[in-house]
């Protein structure tokens, strides 16, 4: 692996996971992923904005699900020179494309919600959707995300240190396991919502 200089800063370990994950791809994230609602909610369509929402919603849902289930324990399988090597180009490009997926999916949600006109008379549904978006964004830029960006810090080193990894990554599935339980919480909130419950 290429060596890099080591960031001193929070600020610089943004830097480093952006131009690991390749600039052109995080701005192409951010564009599709926060973009497409914000467009979606200004053409006053509700029907856009509940598409958006819901590809928008399935494909973090499948993302998360596939990182956790499939490809991590494949990683965790693999030769560590081999999983090393996958995950120096792999986690970088997770973050970028997860972090303003989750604005996305919220924002788009809390959108949708205006749009539907729930706002006005706001349910017990409503208020747990939100509270638990919430906590997905303060979990997923918080602990999760501090987690993860030492990952690419440490994986960008010319000699990795493997311990350091293990445990990095054991941190990054248990704040990982707290989102997905916060997702399956609040599809049950927008289930509830739409009378299904």
């Amino acid at each position: 692996m290429a060596s890099i200089d080591q960031p001193t800063s929070h600020r610089e370990e943004l830097g480093l996971v952006v131009d690991l994950a390749d600039k052109q791809f995080t701005i192409v994230a951010v564009l599709v992923t926060i973009g497409a609602p914000v467009l979606a909610f200004l053409s006053g369509f509700e029907s856009l904005m509940f598409y958006v929402h819901v590809a928008l919603g399935a494909f973090w849902f499948g993302l998360d699900f596939f990182f956790k289930f499939v490809l991590g324990p494949a990683l965790e399988a693999a030769p560590e020179d081999a999983a090393s090597a996958v995950n120096h180009q792999l986690i970088p490009k997770i973050v970028a494309v997860a972090e303003p997926l989750s604005v996305g999916v919220i924002g788009s949600g809390i959108g949708l919600a205006f749009m539907f006109g729930y706002w006005a008379d706001p349910s017990v549904w409503l208020w747990g959707a939100l509270v638990i978006g919430v906590l997905m964004l303060l979990n997923g830029f918080g602990p999760l995300h501090l987690v993860t960006t030492k990952m690419v810090v440490e994986l960008s080193k010319n000699e990795p240190d493997g311990e350091r990894l293990d445990t990095l990554f054991g941190k990054a599935m248990q704040w990982g396991l707290l989102q997905t339980v916060f997702m399956l919480a609040i599809v049950v909130m927008m289930v509830g919502l739409r009378g299904l419950l």
